[in-house]
């Protein structure tokens, strides 16, 4: 099984696990760092995460989801990458943690679960009144 820890900004992280486990139950593979934007900065999350790492970081490697693209819990994750065998991705949302967690079971390795996980995650974008319209015509 692929690990999976999420990162974000504040309580961000901590709502949307709180709520995949509502969905789809405990998650012994499911790690989360929320970030105090007050008193963190780059190398003390940077130090946060290869703490989990170290200790969850498997031969299949690990998926790191981030809130946004250039925000502290990505820049942090993506200077890890050539220390430790993971993947990282950017605009995590519900759908996309729910796919992490049922998709972390069945492939080989963490950067198949990150390329169905973005995929995935791209797909649950919709502008939903557009859709709602076109599928009543």
């Amino acid at each position: 099984m692929i690990n999976i820890l999420v990162l974000s900004h504040c309580e961000l992280t901590k709502e949307l696990i709180k709520t995949a486990e509502v969905i789809a139950g405990k998650q012994e593979n499911l790690f989360y760092i929320d970030q105090d934007i007050k008193n963190e900065n780059l190398a003390s999350l940077q130090e946060k995460i290869s703490e989990i790492l170290k200790k969850v970081d498997s031969e299949k490697g690990t998926l790191i989801l981030t809130d946004m693209l250039g925000g502290t819990p990505c820049n942090a994750s993506v200077l890890l990458t050539k220390n430790f065998n993971i993947e990282v991705l950017t605009g995590v949302n519900l759908p996309m943690i729910l796919s992490a967690v049922f998709a972390s079971k069945t492939v080989n390795t963490a950067k198949d679960l990150a390329d169905k996980v973005l995929s995935d995650g791209k797909k649950s974008i919709v502008n939903a009144k557009q859709l709602l319209l076109e599928r009543m015509k």
